[in-house]
């Protein structure tokens, strides 16, 4: 199982199924979906139990630059009792959130319609319970019963299973047509989500990777499950809440007023449940959040866990976290234990003093006691449904806060732009420039990464970029695929600033190997054509030829072999990622440390690769070394030291002067490769082609290795 699914399932059953943060206990929402709801089928309990509200689950909070307000903290609103945080601090976003949900239900507006109507002909048949039962008993108790319109007793009982049978096919209908009216919005929204997360600009998705999956799974079934069966809930709520109560007061106004006078107490305690609970809730959130990441952390890191025997460690870490929940839950336990009694306690109380009265009414013959049975009836199913609205009413909030999440990544402006600018031709070649370029991460501001950096590269021309870890070289290969833009200055290239040009059409002409190749769940030949699916086969193999992947042909199914992220060597993903950027046929080769993995055999060849390339098609290549052999390759060699270019020049001009700094970062780091030896490290001459003639010591060689399983 991939480590994001198994954390995703850890996370998602330790918030009862759902995401909220329902712990190893029933929550009364449970309770009024499971035991509360007569149309389920579910054992109806006493009104007074059924009057509780739990509203305390919260959405984790969107993904925010902005800083916390320094303003005075206010006395919270009632409003905040049931809206998230985030949806709360502005009342403008939950009300867009709320009409872009019902939104979201017009293309199901017919088999909703349709569901809506199934609905209230299922509650009018549940309705007609109660009543159907008192009048059943008022016929066998007296003398001379007589059966409306002058029915027989085979002729009534047929109509009632008729009747009954018409209820339960509505109910089957109306509950078949929002599910699956749910599920398709659900996908509907989804898809757009990912769209749209697909869509922003590198450093959003980076740096909240496990929000945006949230909002894709959580999220989405919230709010998904916020327009379909929580609004059937509501609207079935309403029936059954406003008819039981006009059938009550229609049998005995008395006996309804003195069941409603038990309804304040039970809600103001229902007030104070709710909100000692939200507060529970959060550390609850922020202990699941723990824990999740500590499973995430170790599960991803499986292998250093169990090469360091760490084990006992990481469990001990996970018991605490688990601890940690267990004791809230514990809290939770507590405080419901102590509600649901007094509740419980109430209701039964209020049943005994119905009962009580009612028998009164009876003896003094006020009513029936077929009307006695049916108004208690009537009174079990009116505290359903406000349970069922009160629980609505969260299950809304919920829905709004959750879609306040979504929404604001559908309707997020991405930074770069996807869909402007002009058309890059892929038959256009021309030099690149950084001209006066600065740069910083935006989660690292301060902290220049690049200064007033000034670089030509012409048209096919190998540059190699060469300098100590953190001085800028992986950043330019960034900035020049619009994974970033510059803080200042600008990047040309045949004379057009790239922030010009459509970003996928700009990137549709580099062909990119990164120092740690991604390969995806697929066969190989779907690799090497990521982006290309319909690309000829032959091509894919001249590809693969060029960038030296004859470990292909040995496989059990050649190209059409199932690979996954880590079913190959390093050496082999490497391979396979450079076949992946020949097959572009890019006018920008980049090239991050893209022969790291290769033995010295399998590297020279696909340099030679490479160097075909530079001549037969006029293609640029920026590379980013620190092997010799490769960046003796390069025409040019550029020295970048604390964001800015010291040195530039060949191979061979720059390791012929005794005190240049490219001589002195070759020589510190074959030193580093020898280890302690008497004599320091030299550099490895250069021949006239500017090929290095050996390699340095101890060089990173591997051989071929199969597939892993």
């Amino acid at each position: 199982m991939p480590v994001p699914t198994l954390c995703a399932r850890i996370a998602v059953q330790a918030r009862g199924g759902n995401g909220m943060s329902r712990l190893y206990s029933i929550g009364p929402q449970t309770w009024s979906r499971n035991v509360l709801n007569p149309s389920r089928g579910h054992t109806l309990t006493p009104p007074a139990l059924l009057l509780q509200q739990r509203f305390y689950s919260t959405p984790s909070k969107p993904i925010s630059n902005v800083s916390p307000s320094t303003s005075p903290k206010q006395k919270p609103s009632f409003f905040s009792r049931f809206v998230p945080s985030s949806a709360e601090a502005d009342p403008n976003k939950s009300a867009s959130s709320f009409r872009s949900i019902i939104a979201l239900a017009k293309p199901e507006r017919k088999p909703l319609g349709i569901a809506i109507g199934l609905l209230l002909v299922s509650s009018a048949v549940s309705m007609s319970v109660p009543f159907t039962i008192g009048k059943l008993i008022d016929y066998f108790t007296i003398a001379n019963p007589q059966i409306p319109f002058g029915l027989s007793t085979g002729q009534a009982s047929a109509i009632l299973l008729l009747m009954f049978t018409a209820g339960a096919m509505a109910n089957a209908g109306r509950s078949m047509l929002m599910r699956l009216s749910g599920q398709r919005i659900v996908a509907r929204l989804r898809e757009r989500t990912y769209a749209a997360a697909l869509q922003q600009e590198v450093e959003f998705v980076e740096r909240g990777e496990g929000d945006v999956l949230s909002r894709l799974s959580v999220d989405s079934s919230i709010v998904g499950e916020s327009v379909t069966q929580n609004l059937s809930d509501g609207l079935r709520s309403v029936v059954m809440a406003s008819a039981g109560l006009g059938a009550m007061f229609y049998i005995s106004p008395k006996l309804t007023l003195l069941m409603l006078a038990v309804v304040p107490p039970v809600s103001l305690g229902a007030v104070f449940y709710g909100r000692y609970l939200k507060r529970l809730s959060n550390k609850t959130q922020e202990a699941l959040g723990d824990m999740t990441k500590v499973a995430q952390e170790s599960l991803t890191s499986l292998r250093t866990v169990q090469a360091f025997n760490a084990n006992p460690h990481e469990e001990k870490k996970f018991h605490d976290k688990i601890q940690n929940v267990l004791s809230l839950a514990r809290k939770e336990a507590i405080a419901s234990g102590i509600f649901f009694g007094s509740t419980g306690w109430s209701g039964n109380v209020t049943l005994l003093a119905l009962l009580g009265y009612g028998g009164t009414l009876v003896s003094s013959g006020a009513i029936s006691v077929g009307d006695l049975t049916s108004l208690l009836l009537y009174t079990v199913y009116v505290g359903s449904g406000l349970q069922m609205l009160t629980s609505f009413f969260a299950s809304i909030m919920r829905g709004i806060g959750a879609g306040v999440r979504i929404f604001d990544l559908l309707d997020r402006k991405p930074a770069i732009p996807p869909d402007t600018g002009i058309e890059v031709e892929p038959t256009r070649r021309g030099s690149i420039k950084f001209e006066k370029v600065s740069f910083e991460y935006p989660t690292r501001k301060n902290v220049t990464i690049l200064k007033d950096l000034d670089l030509e590269v012409g048209v096919g021309e190998s540059v190699a970029i060469v300098g100590k870890s953190g001085s800028g070289k992986s950043s330019i290969n960034a900035l020049l695929m619009r994974y970033y833009d510059p803080i200042s200055g600008k990047i040309t290239f045949d004379g057009q600033d790239i922030r010009e040009f459509k970003p996928s059409s700009w990137r549709s002409v580099i062909g990119v190997v990164p120092q740690d190749p991604v390969l995806f769940t697929g066969t190989i030949a779907s690799n090497i054509a990521y982006g290309h699916e319909d690309i000829p086969r032959e091509q894919i193999e001249a590809a693969a030829r060029q960038a030296n992947c004859e470990f292909v042909w040995g496989m059990p199914k050649g190209f059409d072999t199932e690979i996954g992220r880590t079913s190959l060597s390093g050496g082999q993903r490497q391979r396979l990622a450079i076949a992946r950027a020949l097959l572009k046929k890019p006018a920008i080769l980049a090239l991050d440390e893209a022969t790291s993995s290769l033995d010295a055999t399998s590297e020279h060849r696909v340099n030679d690769a490479i160097d075909k390339i530079l001549h037969s098609r006029n293609t640029t290549c920026l590379i980013v070394a620190h092997r010799l052999s490769t960046i003796a390759r390069a025409e040019r060699i550029v020295v970048l030291e604390d964001g800015h270019i010291t040195e530039t020049g060949s191979y061979r001009d720059l390791v012929n002067q005794p005190d240049s700094r490219f001589r002195t970062l070759m020589a510190a780091q074959l030193t580093a490769s020898v280890g302690d030896r008497s004599s320091p490290a030299t550099i490895p001459p250069a021949s006239p082609s500017n090929e290095v003639t050996s390699e340095p010591i101890n060089d990173n060689v591997k051989g071929e290795e199969a597939v892993r399983p």
